[in-house]
């Protein structure tokens, strides 16, 4: 795993100091990469590359060149289908200098140009430059399918910069941080910023499946993959489509032990991580499993029992509501960008408790999307036939905020972007819809957001089984009622690994990782109190409204309300824009 940051001008001229500028916050992606740096600048642009060292640890540097500089890449993540790629490749006669999969997707990028990029299976961000054709070059940047890498990318009237998180953008000279009142908004009603959005009005996010290309300084942004449309049939029976699943999983883990260095997992104990933990006991791979809870509320009964049917080496590791409000600050940096998701801050503990240990970690996200596993798809279902909208259901049954009283000041109201992607459960069954806006929305800048933040931190990578692209495309083309049935979710994984994991794993509702909020807000109270007061002559005063902000906390803590994850929601936005204004987001130390 690696990170990189970099810039397109769009004149055709590199400017003298283009590499200094790269160097002076290569430190703020250095936790994304502490093995190695290095920076190229060619004709108009200019990159740098932070690698975490997995696969072909001797050979594999960026960013990577051919054509005499002509063709080059900096990547992020794992093409996790890279060895049947190289053989293809090799069978029309590429010959390969590393065992790589960043020259596999150079090669592949070579070849068949942007057509490269549908023949891809794993997580990854990339930028391409290619002087081939055009004397002036055309630029590539790229995010997966799914939208598990970020990828961010600025434009003034000089250039582009372009970077794999959002805080080394902040930090480059010149950069304009006018905020977006929509992205505000999005996040006070989604708790975080859905789609291509930011904070900022010059800083967007590359969509997953999608790419953006600059050529003659004209950016363009094209869609290579998207979620499939369900069909109303299926060739497989039940029993069928549950054996096709079971070992398309085993070829996702199978291949997502790709590297050479310590894989973990991440096993909470629950149906999706004991499935991931399963596969590798079967498969008898060696690796270390883990868990956080706290000493009165906690999985470990779960998890050790999955660790010691499959003779995985386990470690429970135990924290408390006092340890993760010392942790608060350093959290809220760490996700580089403001999300409301209070799984953030056991997992960073978690995180630097194994970071020594393991260098990568599988994990369960991705199936409760795939399959109906979160309990809103359940609460959403029940409404069928009730006189409501079931898109405003499912949105208030998944705690988004469409009914609290609105923060930001006359006039910056922007209602049409909070109804970005509801074309994705319009056009759709009740069930796929819900699954389908997830799998847009919530999963790549929420769940994966937080896992990709949060893990790099600590210079760790995360891997996610359940998704895969052919795994996504297979559970779309599947019915509803092999994914859900009698209020239960994810019936087919179920019955694919039912003679595999303990009985009381299987039948087990969905019950996730519960932190207690309030505890954390009673600890909290005086930094949440101070922010208001620091940030009440900042820029983002301009946008919300700071006595509402302020009212709204203080009706919380004299017991007038007693909505804990709303002021969480507030809570993480002021420590973000506090740690931006005074600085502290450029700090070094990122865990």
């Amino acid at each position: 795993m690696c990170g990189f940051i970099g810039s397109v001008w769009k004149n055709g001229v590199s400017p003298d100091g283009a590499e200094e500028e790269l160097r002076s916050i290569d430190y703020l992606i250095e936790h994304r990469g502490p093995n190695e740096s290095r920076a190229y600048v060619g004709q108009g642009f200019s990159v740098l590359h932070r690698r975490l060292s997995i696969v072909d640890i001797e050979n594999g540097h960026q960013p990577m060149i051919r054509s005499k500089g002509r063709l080059g890449l900096a990547y992020n993540g794992e093409i996790y289908n890279y060895k049947e790629l190289k053989n293809d490749l090799e069978k029309h006669g590429a010959v390969f200098e590393t065992d790589c999969d960043t020259e596999v997707l150079l090669r592949l990028f070579e070849t068949f140009g942007v057509h490269a990029f549908e023949m891809l299976d794993g997580m990854f961000s990339a930028f391409i430059w290619d002087f081939r054709e055009n004397e002036r070059g055309e630029f590539f940047l790229l995010r997966d399918h799914l939208g598990v890498k970020p990828l961010y990318v600025y434009e003034d009237e000089e250039r582009y910069v372009f970077s794999s998180e959002l805080v080394p953008l902040l930090a480059m000279r010149d950069i304009d941080q006018s905020l977006n009142a929509s992205a505000l908004s999005s996040f006070l009603n989604y708790r975080y910023c859905q789609g291509a959005e930011t904070f900022f009005k010059r800083i967007e996010r590359v969509s997953a499946g999608s790419y953006l290309r600059i050529s003659n300084a004209i950016k363009s942004q094209w869609h290579y993959w998207d979620l499939p449309c369900a069909p109303e049939n299926t060739k497989l029976s039940f029993d069928e489509a549950a054996l096709e699943l079971r070992e398309m999983l085993f070829q996702s883990v199978k291949k997502q032990q790709m590297g050479e260095v310590p894989v973990g997992i991440l096993l909470s104990g629950g149906l999706d991580s004991s499935v991931v933990a399963a596969i590798c006991g079967e498969m008898n791979v060696p690796l270390e499993s883990f868990n956080i809870g706290f000493e009165d509320l906690n999985e470990f009964e779960f998890s050790r029992e999955v660790a010691e049917k499959f003779s995985l080496p386990h470690r429970s590791i135990l924290t408390s509501p006092a340890e993760m409000a010392d942790s608060f600050s350093s959290v809220v940096r760490a996700m580089d960008e403001p999300i409301s998701d209070p799984a953030c801050l056991p997992l960073h503990l978690l995180c630097n408790s194994i970071k020594e240990r393991v260098t990568v970690v599988l994990s369960g996200e991705g199936a409760d999307e795939l399959m109906g596993g979160y309990n809103q798809y359940m609460h959403t279902l029940n409404s069928l036939g009730a006189e409501t909208n079931l898109l405003d259901a499912f949105k208030k049954f998944s705690w988004y905020f469409l009914e609290k009283p609105s923060l930001l000041k006359a006039g910056y109201q922007s209602p049409d972007s909070l109804h970005s992607f509801d074309h994705y459960f319009a056009r759709r069954g009740t069930l796929d819809g819900m699954l389908a806006y997830d799998m847009k929305t919530w999963l790549p800048e929420n769940l994966m957001a937080k896992a990709d933040k949060i893990t790099m931190s600590h210079s760790l990578e995360g891997r996610f089984p359940f998704l895969s692209k052919s795994i996504a495309e297979f559970c779309f083309s599947l019915p509803n009622e092999y994914k859900v049935e009698n209020g239960v979710g994810k019936k087919i994984l179920r019955r694919a690994f039912e003679n595999d994991i303990p009985d009381n794993v299987i039948q087990r509702p969905k019950m996730g990782f519960s932190v207690p909020i309030d505890g954390l807000l009673l600890e909290l109270r005086e930094r949440l109190n101070g922010n208001v007061k620091l940030l009440a002559n900042s820029g983002l005063a301009d946008v919300l409204e700071m006595e509402v902000v302020e009212a709204e906390i203080e009706k919380y803590y004299a017991g007038e309300s007693n909505d804990s994850l709303w002021i969480w929601t507030i809570a993480v936005l002021l420590e973000w824009f506090s740690q931006l204004n005074s600085g502290e987001l450029f700090n070094s130390k990122r865990n």
